[in-house]
């Protein structure tokens, strides 16, 4: 009976053990056939010739592009010139009263306008249109090592250039106290008109003696500035900005300098869209009908916008687009802590009933296109150092095998929010993967 127990207890075993060998036999199939299988999450690509276009987007309210200004021949004063504008000398900046005789105001010299009236005894500033300094910070330990007229160099970030320049100030009083107190240095040089403006952010290199390289940030300001101080009262308002006026109707009355009441009539049909605000301007009266939008375009984008240039404006508030054009690029941005941004006025003659002053829109302009160019998706991009690579879709046949087996050497181009061009060879037709847990976005260069 022992000897029976005994030899069932062993066949039972023998049992375990050849059903253990078929688990792992079977387990070792399922796992091999698993290796062998293409990952589920691949997607592939087939490199084909396509186009990338950049854009500069921005946003805006719509304004007149025809405007009369009604100019009040008594003591206040008209300024014909704006923020940025392009002056040459001898150009009529204004008009102003004094002593009883009504003044044009001419520019002294030519160069871009940084600075207009907002009251009479104030200046109008002029800048040279192609002279820029940098005023950067040295700290006192550093100054003995800066002399006037030492060389400079000085770097545009947003257009890619570099100026060559020199130190033309050394401030006697320091900028900033403490316990290293810095002094203000002024490096000039002459810019690219085309390309550079006043507000961009750039960085600076001197070569000091026993130091080496001395690099600062910095914003570009105009060089020479022509300051015009002009000298030199509205006693009636019949009209608010955003009446609708006829032409010949009454705006309002002012005193002469002979001290007598004369009406002020506007000059043509339209909207009030602005009114004399203490001894500054006169009035505005916009055509409803010729509408331009005013947007804001960043440093980097600037430089690649010329007059004239096409742009695509939205008005989301009726959901048409409307083609229109380039008709003014200031050369003054506006600058908030170290981003600067320039005025670029688009206009377009589409308007119909439904759109109205005041309304916002977007505007749409290619600043770089290429065509005819290799593209691939981003993910399809495998970043591995400084290099990169597209893994070929051969992999899938044997995806055993490291991936690095089957990279596909490339350089990035141009891109947009989606695409990227890719150079290398023999690439066209190619099929690659876009694995995105194993791809890494590229460093884009070219833009």
């Amino acid at each position: 009976m022992k000897e029976q127990n005994m030899k069932k207890n062993k066949k039972s075993r023998k049992s375990i053990w050849i059903a253990i060998a078929v688990l792992i036999l079977v387990l070792v199939v399922i796992f091999t056939s698993f290796r062998n299988q293409a990952p589920t999450d691949v997607k592939t690509y087939t490199i084909e010739k396509g186009k990338i276009e950049l854009l500069a987007l921005a946003t805006g309210k719509l304004t007149s592009s025809n405007e009369d200004r009604i100019k009040l021949n008594g003591s206040v004063t008209d300024t014909l010139v704006a923020l940025g504008d392009v002056v040459a000398k001898g150009d009529i900046l204004g008009e102003y009263t004094r002593q009883s005789s009504t003044n044009s105001l001419y520019a002294p010299v030519s160069g871009v306008v940084t600075e207009v009236p907002s009251a009479l005894g104030s200046t109008l500033t002029i800048a040279g249109s192609n002279q820029y300094k940098m005023v950067i910070q040295v700290p006192e330990t550093e100054l003995k090592r800066v002399s006037l007229g030492q060389y400079a160099e000085v770097y545009v970030s947003a257009t890619d250039q570099t100026f060559y320049g020199s130190v033309t100030k050394i401030n006697q009083v320091a900028t900033i106290m403490g316990p290293q107190s810095t002094f203000g240095v002024t490096l000039s040089f002459d810019g690219d008109t085309t390309k550079v403006r006043v507000g961009m952010s750039a960085v600076s290199k001197m070569q000091l003696e026993g130091y080496g390289d001395y690099y600062v940030h910095g914003k570009l300001e105009a060089a020479q500035e022509t300051r015009v101080t002009i000298d030199g009262s509205l006693t009636k308002l019949d009209v608010k900005i955003g009446d609708t006026v006829n032409k010949n109707q009454k705006l309002g009355e002012y005193q002469s300098s002979l001290k007598t009441n004369v009406k002020v009539v506007a000059t043509r049909d339209g909207i009030v869209t602005s009114i004399p605000s203490g001894l500054s301007t006169g009035f505005v009266i916009a055509d409803p009908d010729a509408l331009e939008l005013t947007v804001d375009i960043t440093e980097t984008d600037i430089h690649k916008l010329s007059l004239g240039q096409s742009a695509d404006i939205y008005i989301e508030a009726i959901d048409r687009h409307f083609e229109g054009s380039i008709d003014k690029i200031a050369y003054v941005g506006n600058t908030n802590l170290d981003y600067t941004t320039y005025p670029v006025t688009l206009e377009f003659d589409e308007a119909d009933a439904s759109v109205f002053l005041g309304m916002s829109g977007s505007a749409s302009i290619v600043t770089n296109t290429k065509e005819n160019i290799l593209i691939v998706p981003f993910e399809a991009i495998v970043t591995e150092g400084t290099q990169r690579y597209l893994v070929s879709a051969e992999w899938l046949e044997n995806s055993r095998r490291p991936q690095s087996e089957y990279y596909l050497p490339v350089e990035t181009g141009l891109a947009d929010a989606f695409f990227v061009e890719v150079i290398g060879a023999d690439l066209e037709g190619q099929e690659v993967l876009i694995i995105e847990k194993t791809s890494l976005f590229p460093i884009i260069a070219n833009q």
